[in-house]
């Protein structure tokens, strides 16, 4: 069977890892062929991330959505998946089967198949009536840590972040952020794809807050997570799945995040795992008085978004229904 997989742009954000996993465990573990199908005029493409599907899959560029069932036509696909929104924005086709993986809180119903991308989000919109298919959450196992390479002492602590430059968004954690970081010079937060929220001057260095630029590698993104102590979350809007969240989970880092947020698919997967804050004082506090536990066991997303389970759902939802 061959599958064509679309994606609105090609970069280092959650739903091209997911698509990339997606496309390879269904050639690994389905048995079937993947295509990657993106908008080239988009202009959040990331060259690094193109580079890495082509070295990966056969990889389709195109400029307008009447190139979508001509392409169709001619790879003569089986299937035609696209993640979005949720929204009909013409991303379909109908000359073979149609798949839409939907990331965000919308309904409106559309090819042969309409899933959402976690069960928190099926139960929210349709009251758990629509099928899901969960992101994979899976990553290579890698020793190495990217302390002595950024200047961070072994026995400070690191809290980190990576995700979208511009969703690391409360004001009032950037805030309490740069408080401490001026205060305990052995605290440390490192920033991976975000964009930077503090000035740093002479007077001001802010030494122990490091952004550094998004990078697609995955063992590099392993050796970050490695670096840091417990990943702290603060998108306003919460996660309708939260892969970054699950890829320092596997990894047994504890997860800080808001307890106010609207989109709430990781606080029900972390349960009370998750290490919450409401308030700037309660943050402070938190972040204050943390001390590493790494003999805890603070994974909770390994057993159920692996691989092997993930794709028998992908199977079952998209394939067989």
């Amino acid at each position: 069977m061959k599958i064509i997989f679309h994606e609105y742009q090609l970069n280092y954000r959650g739903t091209s890892a997911a698509i990339f996993d997606y496309a390879r465990y269904n050639q690994t573990l389905l048995n079937n062929e993947s295509i990657i199908l993106y908008n080239r005029t988009n202009p959040n493409n990331f060259s690094s991330a193109i580079d890495h599907f082509k070295a990966n899959f056969n990889v389709i560029g195109y400029e307008s959505t009447e190139d979508l069932e001509k392409i169709v036509s001619h790879e003569k696909a089986d299937v035609f998946y696209a993640i979005k929104s949720g929204e009909k924005d013409g991303i379909e086709v109908s000359n073979c089967k149609t798949c839409i993986h939907t990331v965000f809180k919308n309904y409106e119903p559309h090819g042969d198949v309409y899933a959402y991308v976690s069960e928190w989000l099926s139960e929210v919109m349709t009251q758990g009536k629509s099928p899901y298919v969960p992101h994979i959450v899976n990553l290579p196992e890698h020793s190495g840590d990217l302390r002595k390479e950024l200047n961070i002492p072994k026995d400070a602590i690191v809290f980190g972040r990576h995700g979208g430059a511009d969703t690391f968004d409360i004001g009032f954690v950037t805030q309490t952020i740069a408080k401490l970081a001026r205060k305990r010079k052995d605290l440390y937060f490192i920033f991976l794809g975000t964009n930077p929220f503090v000035k740093k001057s002479f007077f001001r260095p802010y030494n122990n807050i490091i952004f550094l630029p998004p990078n697609i590698n995955v063992e590099y993104k392993v050796k970050f997570i490695n670096t840091c102590d417990a990943y702290i979350h603060a998108r306003r809007r919460g996660e309708t799945f939260g892969l970054a969240i699950g890829e320092f989970s596997i990894k047994n880092k504890p997860i800080i995040t808001w307890s106010e947020s609207e989109e709430k698919s990781h606080l029900n997967i972390l349960g009370d795992k998750a290490i919450l804050y409401k308030t700037k004082d309660e943050l402070y506090s938190l972040l204050q008085n943390f001390i590493p536990n790494p003999h805890c066991n603070w994974d909770c997303y390994s057993d159920l978004f692996s691989p092997k389970r993930v794709m028998d759902k992908f199977n079952k939802v998209f394939m067989e229904h």
